[in-house]
């Protein structure tokens, strides 16, 4: 459980409209920058517990789609747009500090 902000990547590990999966000790979360804007949701599904940064980016709508089951999450919030997912993930600040991504403690 994250308590302060930690950096997880530098900016040019990132490519616009792309995400990837982090860890933080033994945490693991899904990182996504769509048009310019950085997200970070904890890694896996509520659903199946999917690596959901394996799944599909969609970022048209701003959303992580599971690769097990297709759920899919709203990226901003965490909460599940598509069934068969019907809790959320949780979701992070994440600032930038320079060239270095950071996440924080939940929102």
């Amino acid at each position: 459980m994250l308590t302060e902000f930690v950096k997880v990547a530098s900016k040019n590990d990132l490519a616009d409209n792309s995400m990837m999966s982090v860890t933080v000790g033994r945490d693991e979360y899904v990182l996504a920058r769509v048009d310019g804007e950085y997200f970070a949701l904890a890694g896996w599904c509520s659903h199946e517990n999917g690596l959901l940064a394996e799944g599909q980016l969609h970022a048209d709508t701003c959303e992580v789609e599971c690769p097990i089951h297709e759920a899919y999450f709203d990226l901003k919030t965490g909460k599940p747009m598509a069934l068969p997912a019907d809790r959320p993930v949780l979701s992070y600040p994440v600032k930038l500090e320079g060239d270095d991504i950071l996440i924080g403690p939940q929102r």
